[in-house]
């Protein structure tokens, strides 16, 4: 089997997992080695993440005040996106945005729902693309999320949703104890 970028990619949110004591008891074989879509259990219950990476934010270069990444979805993946259920579990998308200097990576945690609210999945016409993008603002603790169903804009107001950068540990992470 020959390994891809989007496998490196995938291996570092797993990696994250690993390295922050977030460790599964239970990772479920995958159906189809292609999808990057993995099933696993902690204490915390049962998930499914759907993995997309994007290697460099938008003109990295020119974005002094922050970064954006943008997350594309083919026409394939919009229909597997159908199909695929969570089964009882808490499906989840893990976004991982790539930087240059790798270290400098982040990863997105966003919820199957709000997901399903930013791209058309029920979209009449099959042939306008779909994509999620993710912008940090230099300084920020959170991500600013929108996507080919919602703009970043309305009105000249911002219509993004916040989503809290380190948001694996508390999502997937061992319970505090008090």
């Amino acid at each position: 089997m020959s390994l891809t970028r989007e496998d490196f990619f995938c291996g570092a949110f797993l990696s994250y997992l690993l390295n922050n004591r977030i460790v599964p008891a239970i990772f479920e074989e995958r159906i189809d080695p292609n999808r990057k879509i993995y099933d696993f259990t902690t204490n915390k219950g049962d998930f499914r993440v759907y993995v997309k990476s994007s290697e460099k934010p938008v003109n990295e270069s020119s974005q002094k005040n922050g970064c954006r990444w943008n997350f594309p979805f083919t026409e394939n993946q919009i229909d597997e996106l159908k199909s695929v259920k969570s089964e009882g579990r808490q499906m989840y998308f893990a976004f991982v945005c790539g930087k240059t200097a790798l270290n400098k990576s982040k990863i997105a945690i966003i919820p199957e729902s709000i997901i399903f609210k930013y791209i058309d999945i029920d979209r009449n016409n099959k042939y306008k693309g779909q994509s999620i993008k993710i912008k940090l603002v230099k300084g920020h603790w959170d991500f600013d999320v929108y996507g080919t169903a919602r703009s970043d804009k309305v009105d000249g107001l911002d219509n993004t949703l916040k989503v809290r950068v380190k948001n694996i540990d508390e999502l997937f992470g061992q319970e505090q104890t008090a």
